[in-house]
């Protein structure tokens, strides 16, 4: 009995000893997938933030976001994580955020205004670790204000670690009236483009003289801003440096630049199973600004490709501005039908209107009766150019004339 009792708590030792480590590596998977969001993990996260909406890749708390898409909500409003940068939009399609960057800005020493200036702020942002954002070169631009200013903005891909890219314009102006309020074409503001490929940045300035103008142009400012967000006016050459800027981010779906097995293409994204398209009725798209790829819904269907079953199909008979129809329309999934009732034809219903078609019976029936009418109109013409050929021989040609021109 000893010894079976020895083998016996021997065998529960090893069993033991075998399950800890089993048992370890099944509570860290279970971590792991708590703070790693899946698209079916997301039904319970926070929708929204201060009236923005917040669709999956982005989100709200441990398993709510796709490592990068990170948002929190601070005072009542998102920003995203780990920034002070306030997030105005974010959308799937197209693949677009928009938010506030802070501006550059330099103030001249009113002692000493030829060379030195008495305080700064270069706007640097930092929004980028995982590789996710690029500033859009669509639509933003680099605006440069001030009088004898040159400024630049210095931006990077996150590969490099310097500031690669450097792009920048300079504004003169003899006097405050030379100014103009909505022209920024080098006359105390100037704009330029900016380069695709740009994330982290931030502005500098080569400093001028500004002994002449501290009343009226005291600091050199420069900023990035959506160009259809922003007018020149003559008051910002005193432009409040606490301001900030709506500047759109393009983004897509690019895990971190430093790790070499990074997914950058739908191509690699394919071969490896990992792709972020949960949805059916979805596709892979490559990224048009930087490495990367963003999931779209299929033709004929709407929604958020990112998450399962996000994909829904659209009822274009329910839009007819968007998908006409002058026939009868029928949803159908991924398209619709449109034919014209019975008795009308149309080469296209969905373009051209459809007209009513006699049946055959009804078109013999018509073309019946015009024969029989010229069948008339021909006896009647024979009849009276027979009885004129007959009255020729008994009455005078004269008389014959008289009656055709009464």
């Amino acid at each position: 009995n000893t010894r079976y009792s020895c083998r016996k708590t021997n065998i529960r030792s090893a069993m033991l000893r075998l399950w800890t480590p089993l048992m370890l590596l099944l509570l860290l998977g279970a971590a792991a997938a708590a703070t790693a969001a899946t698209p079916a993990t997301t039904r319970g996260c926070q929708p929204s933030c201060g009236g923005v909406d917040i669709p999956y890749p982005f989100g709200i708390g441990a398993g709510c976001f796709r490592k990068g898409f990170e948002i929190e909500c601070i005072n009542g409003g998102p920003v995203l994580a780990g920034t002070s940068l306030r997030v105005l939009k974010l959308s799937l399609d197209p693949d677009e955020s928009q938010v506030m960057l802070p501006i550059g800005w330099e103030c001249y020493n009113a002692s000493d205004p030829t060379n030195t200036y008495d305080n700064w702020d270069y706007g640097e942002t930092t929004m980028n670790n995982d590789g996710v954002y690029r500033i859009s070169s669509t639509h933003n631009m680099l605006v440069v204000i001030g009088c004898n200013t040159m400024g630049y903005a210095a931006s990077k891909p996150t590969k490099v670690s310097n500031y690669a890219y450097q792009t920048g314009c300079i504004s003169f102006c003899n006097n405050s009236a030379s100014v103009q309020d909505g022209l920024c074409d080098g006359v105390g503001c100037c704009h330029v483009n900016i380069p695709l490929g740009v994330t982290d940045n931030y502005f500098n300035f080569h400093e001028y003289d500004h002994s002449a103008m501290m009343d009226y142009s005291p600091c050199d400012y420069a900023f990035l801003v959506d160009r259809n967000n922003y007018t020149f006016q003559r008051s910002d050459l005193k432009m409040n440096t606490h301001r900030t800027m709506p500047v759109w981010l393009d983004w897509a779906i690019r895990v971190n630049d430093s790790i070499s097995d990074d997914i950058l293409s739908c191509k690699q994204a394919a071969k490896t199973g990992q792709d972020a398209c949960a949805s059916a009725h979805s596709g892979c798209v490559n990224s048009t600004n930087g490495p990367g790829y963003n999931c779209k819904c299929s033709k004929g269907y709407e929604g958020n490709a990112y998450v399962v079953d996000g994909c829904t199909n659209i009822d274009e008979c329910a839009d007819p501005a968007k998908y006409p129809c002058y026939g009868v329309c029928k949803d159908t999934q991924g398209w619709y039908g449109c034919e014209c009732p019975a008795g009308y034809r149309s080469h296209d219903p969905r373009t051209e209107p459809c007209t009513q078609q006699f049946p055959l019976a009804a078109q013999i029936s018509i073309g019946c009766n015009r024969w029989h009418s010229c069948l008339g109109i021909s006896r009647i013409l024979f009849c009276s150019s027979q009885r004129e050929a007959e009255g020729q021989r008994f009455l005078p040609k004269e008389w014959w004339a008289y009656i055709r021109e009464s």
